[in-house]
Formats: C-alpha cells, sequence, structure tokens
C-alpha cells in the first residue's frame, strides 16, 4: 500500500485555511470559507464549507490495506486529475468471459473522492471490456439489491465500515450482471432496430422510424454521435465482430460504451474520464443499458 501511495502520487494531504481577500493592508478573512490546498505543492484544491469533511488520498489506501485479498479483491490502479481535485482507485474482484472465450468482462471496484466540493465520496462497481477498456457502472436492474453505489457525503465522516458492508455483496452483483450480459449476447439486433435504438438514445421519438426522423435529428445525428455509435457497432469498434457481439444487444451497448468512453469530445483526458464515470458519458450509458435490459 505504501507503494501505490508513492507511486499514484498520493502520498501528499489537503490542508485548509480560511479565506483571506483585499488589498495591501486592508486584508479581510471570509469565515464562511475555506480554501483546501496540498500540503506539498500549495497549489489550492477548491473552496469549501467549514463543516466539509476532508477524505484524504491516503484513506483510500489505508481502506484498501483491509479488504485487499479479501475474496479474491487485488488492487488495479490508482491515481489523481485535476491538479489533485480528484482522486480514486480501483480494484478487481471477479471476472470471465461473456459470448465467447475471448471476449472476457472484468468486475472492478472503483473508489473516488474530491477535494473541491464537487462530488461525495462514492464506491461503485463498474465492468470493463477487456479487448477495448469499455466500462459501464454495474447497476443491471436484477443487481439493485446488492446496492449500485455507496455514497459518503462530505458532510460526513468517512466510513469505512459502510464500504466493507458494500464489498461483501461483489459477488451476488457479478453473478446478476453476468447473467444479464448472456442475456444481451444472445439477442440479435439488425439494422434498423440498431437505428432506432440509436435515436431513442439520442432523444427521437421512440415511436419513430429512422426514415421520418432523418430530418428532425439531422444535429443529434451528426454532433451527439448517432453515426459514430453506428460505424463502432458495425465493426469498427474494438472486439465488435467477436462471437456474442456482432449483431447482438450487447455489441450496441459497447459501441454506446466505446463511444462515451474513448470517441466523446472533450477538452482534455482527464475530462472525458470523469464524464464517462460521472457524467453525460456515464448517464448515457445507464440509459443505452436501461433501454437494452427494459
Amino acid at each position: 500500500v505504501d507503494a501505490w501511495k508513492r507511486h499514484a502520487g498520493m502520498q501528499w494531504e489537503a490542508r485548509r485555511s480560511r479565506v483571506r481577500f483585499g488589498e495591501g493592508a486592508n486584508q479581510r478573512t471570509w469565515d464562511d470559507q475555506h480554501v483546501l490546498f496540498r500540503n506539498d505543492t500549495k497549489a489550492p484544491l477548491g473552496i469549501v464549507s467549514p463543516s466539509y469533511k476532508i477524505v484524504q488520498p491516503g484513506e483510500m489506501f489505508e481502506l484498501f490495506r483491509d479488504i485487499v485479498g479479501v475474496g479474491g479483491l487485488q488492487l488495479s490502479a490508482a491515481g489523481t486529475t485535476f491538479g489533485g481535485r480528484e482522486f480514486w482507485a480501483t480494484a478487481k474482484f471477479c471476472g470471465g468471459s461473456v459470448g465467447s472465450r475471448t471476449d472476457m468482462v472484468q468486475g472492478f471496484v472503483l473508489i473516488h473522492s474530491t477535494l473541491d466540493g464537487s462530488r461525495a465520496t462514492t464506491v461503485r462497481r463498474v465492468l470493463e471490456r477487456a479487448v477495448c477498456n469499455n466500462t459501464i457502472q454495474m447497476a443491471f436492474k436484477e443487481n439493485q439489491k446488492a446496492g449500485a453505489v455507496c455514497k459518503i457525503s462530505h458532510r460526513s465522516v468517512f466510513d469505512p465500515a459502510a464500504v466493507k458492508e458494500y464489498m461483501g455483496l461483489n459477488m451476488d452483483a457479478w453473478n446478476n450482471a453476468k447473467g444479464a450480459m448472456l442475456r444481451l449476447a444472445n439477442v440479435e439486433v439488425d439494422r434498423y432496430a440498431a437505428e432506432n435504438f440509436v435515436l431513442r438514445l439520442l432523444g427521437a421519438d421512440p415511436g419513430s422510424t429512422v426514415q421520418a426522423e432523418c430530418v428532425k435529428v439531422e444535429k443529434t445525428m451528426v454532433s451527439a454521435g448517432y453515426g459514430k455509435i453506428l460505424s463502432l457497432f458495425n465493426g469498427e469498434g474494438k472486439g465488435s465482430t467477436l462471437d456474442g457481439v456482432q449483431g447482438t444487444a450487447w455489441g450496441l451497448l459497447n459501441a454506446v460504451t466505446d463511444y462515451a468512453d474513448h470517441h466523446v469530445r472533450a477538452t482534455s483526458g482527464a475530462n472525458r474520464w470523469a464524464s464517462a464515470q460521472f457524467g453525460p458519458g456515464a448517464d448515457l450509458k445507464a440509459k443505452a443499458l436501461d433501454l437494452l435490459t427494459a
């Protein structure tokens, strides 16, 4: 764990100070707002309230110190984004094939927190497809009893016990998700069904045909990825021609995750990653999953 902290660049701690402003000798203090900053570089991280509970990057690893090795859990990756304002770590807990032995899917636990007041500390299970690194939150309908996300507000003290309780349901969540993935891999999808699905996904009238909607959704087709998602589904995406993927609902889901994770426009890789895990990209993937499993 200590080596992971060092190599992930997460040995520093966040400190807080009251916000000061003004010019020259006329400095004033704003007691209702604190600035969080790194103790190593003194770089600012965010403005928060005095009641904001800090989760230190090292606390995440101390949690892993307790749970790694239990039930096959193994640290996989960790790091910071946006100069340390957000930090995260993942651990593998299970894996297997879906439609064929070459289409491997891995289950991960993703722990993520912030130091700028933007998000609560979250623990979620995600699926990653090995051939292309596409990810989606493990939130299949049958999995709700296992809890899709464990959230801890920054108004509360970080509770490792709540996270450990969440971890205890990992295998139930994996088994339910794998069953749902296998069902999707056995549902054939033709060209017209795929086109109508993407139109529904991007907001067109679900009862309309592609031909009737072409003029209405021309902007959507160009700017929101209509053509790109279909290209990924029709063979451009990594692993899109594998058995159980090509021409199936599972392949259609992976076309959406491929688009959101790797192809959507973003100002930086960090912004694309944040969108794909917590923002509009994550919402798009969740909507695709809901439509396909309805």
